[in-house]
């Protein structure tokens, strides 16, 4: 099943959805894999009061402290995971609404928000390891599990490796497989004028020049634990053809403009991107656009890898909406994901 859905409206068919491709040009010139590095930002958990209604909780697997979130409900169970540098809390709106029909859980991964932060332990393995024994130390034999941008790795990973334990399976904008990327869209910075959250030249040459952009970006603490996520997401092959449950993925193409700064979930002013790009001086104007170009390639063939992988799984492409569509896109998402779930 292939749905496109533009301005909110969905679709049938197999249309050309990448057709209007707008991104962010500053992430797109270093990090090609933008749901990644969207998440560092747009996971930041704001400091409004918590309202959400649910329980909070502490429980030690793997030996490392692991919170989590429980917003009740009775019957089958319906298990969110985040994304980058985001906690169980980013679901505070959303994951009440499906109550009536799941106990609800959200789980929060070491490395971040109240859960343990140890030295080691962030490759998706010993991640997807977190999340089996979660699971295990509840009692719980069975879950529908629902993953946001690097999250899809460990929810590919689990439906995959342990297919009796998952029922169903959610991607929001999660469904790239980042061992494709092609190698000359790694790590690549503009040369020249850029903006600071890039990395330099020298950061750009090698392993150790990554680690040292991400400390100085994140800080020693962090970066510590976001270098290995991210080294592990490039190596870590998405094994689509041994997941043996339904399948609902919903990609985001186009971000969306800028967004009221109250908001939980910014996008991004588009036009100011593409005037900056086109305000550079050559070549460093020509990189830019060339990276866009293959960013472009890149995700219109990762969501037909997903598709020829999954040929029964149900995809919905939002063609103008944000990377964290669940939120920004909620009455679109709710109404296919109860659809999906009521099947």
């Amino acid at each position: 099943m292939r749905v496109t859905v533009q301005d909110g409206r969905a679709n049938g068919g197999s249309a050309t959805m990448l057709a209007n491709w707008n991104v962010p040009g500053w992430v797109l010139a270093w990090w090609a894999a933008i749901p990644l590095i969207i998440a560092l930002s747009a996971n930041a958990q704001s400091d409004l009061l918590d309202k959400s209604p649910h329980k909070t909780g502490f429980i030690t697997v793997n030996k490392v402290k692991l919170h989590y979130l429980d917003w009740g409900g009775a019957g089958e169970t319906l298990l969110f995971l985040h994304g980058m540098n985001g906690t169980a809390h980013f679901y505070d709106d959303f994951a009440p609404r499906f109550t009536n029909q799941f106990r609800v859980l959200g789980l929060t991964r070491r490395g971040h928000g109240e859960s343990d932060m140890p030295e080691t332990g962030y490759d998706t393995a010993t991640l997807v390891a977190d999340v089996r024994q979660f699971l295990d130390a509840l009692k719980i034999q069975r879950v529908v599990l629902a993953g946001h941008s690097f999250a899809g790795d460990e929810v590919t990973r689990l439906a995959a490796r342990y297919p009796d334990r998952v029922t169903k399976v959610i991607y929001f904008d999660s469904a790239y497989d980042h061992s494709r990327i092609p190698k000359n869209l790694r790590w690549k910075p503009l040369h020249g004028v850029i903006p600071e959250v890039l990395p330099t030249n020298e950061e750009s040459e090698s392993p150790a020049g990554h680690r040292r952009w991400v400390v100085r970006i994140w800080g020693e603490k962090t970066g510590r634990m976001i270098y290995p996520m991210i080294e592990s997401t490039y190596s870590e092959t998405h094994e689509y053809g041994k997941i043996k449950s339904p399948t609902l993925a919903f990609f985001a193409t186009g971000y969306c403009p800028a967004t009221p700064s109250s908001a939980k979930c910014r996008g991004f002013d588009r036009q100011k991107i593409l005037s900056w790009i086109e305000s550079l001086p050559e070549p460093e104007r020509k990189d830019a656009q060339e990276v866009v170009q293959a960013q472009h390639k890149y995700y219109e063939e990762e969501i037909k890898h997903f598709r020829s992988q999954i040929p029964n799984g149900r995809t919905i492409v939002f063609t103008n909406a944000d990377h964290v569509c669940f939120i920004e896109r909620q009455p679109d998402v709710l109404r296919e994901m109860k659809k999906f779930l009521s099947q």
